[in-house]
This record gives C-alpha cells, sequence and structure tokens, in this order.
C-alpha cells in the first residue's frame, strides 16, 4: 500500500507512452500523470470504487488499484474501537479491537496503555491497576474446544459453557449466538424461537415462556398483565373476572353493564333486587316510608311519594294526621 499526491508530468514524446487505463497513446506534449512505470490520462486517473478524479488529491494504492482517500479508509482502514473514526497511520491492536495510538487509555483512570497491559473486563479497557480492584469474574472454558469463553459467545447447554458458535439453530440451520434459546434440549436462534411461543392477545407479542408470566383464558393467551377489564383497563391480576360478549370486565363494571342501581343507595345491586313503583330497591334499602321498617319482597305495600308504605303505617291513625297535615 502506498499513498502520495500526484504530480503533473507532459509527454515529450522522447518515447512512446499509452494510458494505463484506456490504452490509447499520450499525444506529445499533453500533460499526464506517471504512476511508477504506468501512465495515465489526467481525465482517466480516477479512484477505482467511486470514479472520481484524483486530481490534485492524495491517492492510496492498495492490491493494484488506485483508491480517493474516503474509499481507501472505508474499505480498508480499521475503525478506532473508542472514538469510532479511521485509524490512519500507526494502529494498536488489542482484544480483536483497533485502535488510534491516543485513544488506548485504560476507561478507568485514562492512563496511556499499551498492547501488553491492557485488560477486558465487561466491555471496558483496563490498565493493571484498576483490573485489580474490579471484582472477580467467573472465567468459563468451553466444554467442546476447552478454550476460554467471553461473556460475547458464551452459551450455557444443558448446564456446561460452550462458544455459541459451535452450534447451529435446530430449524434453520443458521449459526447460533450467545442469545440462543433452549426448548426441550434444543437450540434455536432468537427468530426461530419466537416461532415456538404463543403470541398474546393484547400487544399481540410473543409470549416467552421463559421468563414471562402467561395466563390462558376465553380462548386467547395473554400477557398476565395485559389480562384486563374491558372498560377500566386494571389488570386482573388473578382476581375474578366476568365475561359477555367476548369482553372480559371487573365485578363492578359488570354489575354496571347488566345490574341495577339501588333507588336509596345508588350501589350497584349484586344479589337479588326488589322492582316497585319502576325503581329498583337493594333487599336492606326496601324500608316502609313511614317506620323505616325492612320490608319482605312478599309484604304488601301501598305507594306514597312513589315509595313503599307497609300496611301498618297505612292503617296507624297517629301517621295518617300527621301526613294530612304535612299535605295541607
Amino acid at each position: 500500500m502506498s499513498s502520495a499526491r500526484i504530480t503533473e508530468q507532459r509527454n515529450s514524446g522522447k518515447r512512446k507512452r499509452c494510458c494505463e487505463r484506456c490504452k490509447e497513446e499520450l499525444e506529445l506534449d499533453e500533460p499526464y500523470f506517471l504512476l511508477g512505470s504506468a501512465s495515465w490520462h489526467m481525465r482517466c486517473f480516477l479512484c477505482a470504487q467511486c470514479m472520481d478524479p484524483l486530481v490534485g488529491t492524495t491517492y492510496f494504492q492498495f492490491e493494484g488499484r488506485i483508491y480517493c482517500e474516503h474509499d481507501f479508509n472505508r474499505l480498508y482502514a480499521p475503525v478506532c474501537a473508542k472514538c469510532d473514526k479511521f485509524v490512519i497511520g500507526q494502529v494498536v491492536h488489542s482484544s480483536n479491537y483497533s485502535f488510534h495510538l491516543a485513544c488506548f487509555t485504560c476507561d478507568e483512570c485514562d492512563i496511556q496503555l499499551n498492547s501488553n497491559g491492557a485488560y477486558r473486563y465487561h466491555g471496558k479497557i483496563l490498565c493493571f491497576s484498576c483490573n485489580q480492584t474490579m471484582p472477580k469474574l467467573k472465567i468459563y472454558n468451553c466444554s467442546k474446544c476447552r478454550q476460554r469463553v467471553e461473556d460475547e459467545d458464551l452459551l450455557m447447554y444443558q448446564h456446561e459453557p460452550y462458544h455459541a458458535y459451535h452450534f447451529k439453530c435446530t430449524t434453520c440451520k443458521k449459526v447460533l449466538e450467545a442469545d440462543a434459546r433452549t426448548v426441550k434440549d434444543e437450540l434455536f436462534c432468537p427468530r426461530c424461537f419466537d416461532f415456538q411461543c404463543e403470541v398474546c392477545f393484547d400487544c399481540k407479542k410473543v409470549i416467552d415462556p421463559q421468563i414471562e408470566q402467561s395466563l390462558f383464558s376465553m380462548n386467547k393467551h395473554w400477557h398476565i398483565h395485559h389480562f384486563r377489564c374491558f372498560k377500566c383497563a386494571r389488570p386482573f391480576n388473578g382476581h375474578e373476572h366476568y365475561e359477555k360478549n367476548g369482553q372480559a370486565y371487573c365485578r363492578d363494571d359488570f354489575l354496571e353493564l347488566i345490574g341495577h342501581h339501588c333507588f336509596i343507595c345508588d350501589k350497584n345491586v349484586t344479589g337479588a333486587v326488589v322492582h316497585l313503583f319502576g325503581k329498583a330497591f337493594c333487599l336492606s334499602c326496601y324500608r316502609c316510608r313511614g317506620c323505616d321498617k325492612i320490608l319482605h319482597y312478599k309484604d304488601k305495600v301501598m305507594e306514597l311519594d312513589m315509595m313503599p308504605l307497609c300496611k301498618k303505617c297505612i292503617g296507624n291513625k297517629t301517621f295518617q294526621k300527621s301526613l294530612k297535615y304535612k299535605n295541607q
């Protein structure tokens, strides 16, 4: 690989020259570029990737092809793991990552590192001193190849550690990664694992039976926190629910939907109800208008101000006089 800024030449005619790209002969006194032993028309000296002219720019030559600086960096230059920029010039390699020399520093104390004194800890690059202060991590050796397993490659299968790439998905045969899932001792990639699972009727997302709670009700599968009252949207969380027209309701909303409100206490009537004078009464509120006695639904009553009046109050002369006085 070489890089340089090109300089213009002129054909003196002393020797025959042909353009490296178009293979046409250069005319007398025609400006051209000389690269090693190859000559180029100015119009033909282009980046092999983007075809932009390289006149007045810095070029890179690699494996017989010429590139502009941008495309060469994009195709061949390593990317610094810390600043995420191309590394041009001196590069430091450590733990399968590349760094600018200035970026190769401890993530904790920021001192300069060297390739022999760098340690990886949960995705961080640490110096020896900082690594010693960190809690000790459990080290796994692969049960198949006996090599150390990094966290990003670790797959626990039948209680044994493995490199995930030793296995393939049972369904699609794709090489697995650390996020592989196990179903009845068979390994699946996340996508194929989802096809093994039920779908929540409410959110339409996969229910992971290994990490999520779910239930089956009304012939449908639900995340437990998504099975809720159709009206007030409160989750049932294992409490009783009531069904009507394919919807689930809590007790209060179900009674409001199908039940009656007591004319006296204005509460939903959950048990027996007395219908009288176009009104509904719960049993504890079905009382005589005169003496406030609790009435039985079979008792004979008369109407007074659209309220029941018991037989005893009807024949009570004192009550009749007070009623007559009140009406005057």
